[in-house]
Parts: structure tokens; sequence; C-alpha cells
């Protein structure tokens, strides 16, 4: 294919869905609504443990020792922006549920799905979202703020960082491309048997890019940038209505 046919891929979107780009820059300073000095506003950090824990009990997993909430993502840390949210993580060893751990992990989804469609909860103006993981995981982030402890267990550092928004674009405009093409033959008729495999095989490069520049250059990398921005411009939602409707149209 000519180079200039690979490009024009690129010219086929708006500056604005490009803008959650600018978001990857670094601030100079922690949020200040959220932080002082360092420490956590402690009516932000009651009001998080208390969801936390109405959460985990929520999940009514017996004897189930909850070991730790944690503060993670843009929040705490410098690339804190409009579009942040406060991610909590709960800490538990799933096997102490069961020893299938998948199972385990399939029935926290579950319940994660419901908890979203029957909560909107902000603060500060901020969207909360609560996650569990695994104690036996490690989380990747450089910055991670232990609630129950009231301490930083990976305190941010100021880095000099500046986003390749070149290379951002290039690949994300890959994604969004193919994602408009599958919207495309689902409106034109094609079958969920037909989309089925393009769709499985689309989510699972990018969860798995995602994963791997994590593991390979952390939270910054190119591959989680990526993954934001199409969050933030709206194409993962895109994608998973599509995936909704293409399987609930076979039974119709």
């Amino acid at each position: 294919m000519p180079t200039n046919m690979i490009f024009k891929h690129f010219e086929d979107f708006t500056q604005a869905q490009f803008e959650p780009i600018k978001s990857f820059k670094l601030q100079d300073e922690l949020n200040p609504e959220v932080w002082e000095d360092d420490e956590i506003n402690p009516e932000i950090k009651d009001e998080l443990l208390e969801l936390g824990k109405d959460y985990f009990e929520e999940l009514n997993l017996g004897k189930v020792e909850l070991k730790d909430i944690i503060f993670t993502g843009s929040l705490a840390n410098f690339n804190w922006s409009k579009y942040s949210d406060f991610d909590l993580h709960l800490v538990f060893d799933f096997s102490d549920v069961n020893e299938d751990v998948d199972l385990v992990r399939k029935y926290l989804d579950a319940v994660e799905k419901s908890w979203k469609l029957q909560h909107d909860i902000k603060i500060k103006g901020y969207d909360v979202e609560i996650y569990c993981q695994d104690a036996n995981q490690e989380h990747i982030s450089t910055g991670i703020y232990s609630l129950e402890n009231d301490e930083w267990i990976r305190k941010p550092s100021k880095e000099t960082f500046e986003p390749d928004e070149e290379s951002i674009r290039k690949k994300a405009s890959i994604y969004m491309k193919t994602i408009n093409e599958l919207e495309t033959a689902f409106k034109s008729g094609k079958t969920h048997d037909e989309l089925e495999p393009k769709i499985k095989k689309l989510w699972k490069k990018i969860k798995d890019g995602r994963q791997a520049g994590l593991e390979k250059e952390g939270e910054f990398s190119i591959e989680n940038l990526v993954f934001k921005l199409l969050r933030r411009n709206g194409y993962i939602e895109r994608f998973m209505d599509l995936k909704r409707k293409s399987y609930d149209k076979q039974y119709k």
C-alpha cells in the first residue's frame, strides 16, 4: 500500500478525537483538591474507605480477609486531568474465595458491572471506580497509597515526560479505523458469527498490547496511553456497545 494511502487513514478523524492526548502531560503538583503536602485530604480518605468497605461487604465473601484498600491511578500521581477518576483497589487473596481463581475473577467482574449500573458516585467531581485486586498480583503504578494504613506504598516522583503524540495518534488511529469498519459491517447486516472473530481478535490485541506496555515500560508506555485515549475519546465505549448489540442480534 502506498505511504500516502496509509497516512490517509490518520486523516479520517477529527482533532477533537485526539484532544485527550494533551491530558497525558504531567502536572507540576499532585491534585490540590485531593492532597495536602503529600498527605491525602482526611475527608476524602474517609469517604473512599467507606465506599471500599461497603463494596467489599456487598461481595458477600464470608470470612475472606480484606488486606488493604489502595488508592492509585492518575489522581494519586502527577498525570491527573479532567478525565481522571478515583481508582480504588480492594486487595485480598482470590484463592481464599475459591481455588478456581479464574472463576472468582468472573464473579468479581459481574459484580463490578452491576455496581456501575446501579451507582454514579463522584467525589470532587471525579468518578469513583472500584476494582478487586488479587493480593498475589502486582499492581503496576508509580503512585499507590494505602488508605487503611494512611501512607504511601509507592510515592510518585515528578518525572520529565512528554507523550509521543505522533506515535499515540498512529496506533490509536488503526484501532479507531477498525472499530469504525466493524460498526459499518454491523449496520450493513453482518451476522454475529461473521463479526465475532474480528471483535475478539481486536479486543485481544488492545488488551494484550496494553498489558505488554505496562509490564515493559509502565503506565507511560505508548500502548497504555493508546488505551487511555480510546477510553477517553469514547471508542472503547463504542466498541463495547457494538459487542453487545452484535451478540443480542443473533437472537432476534
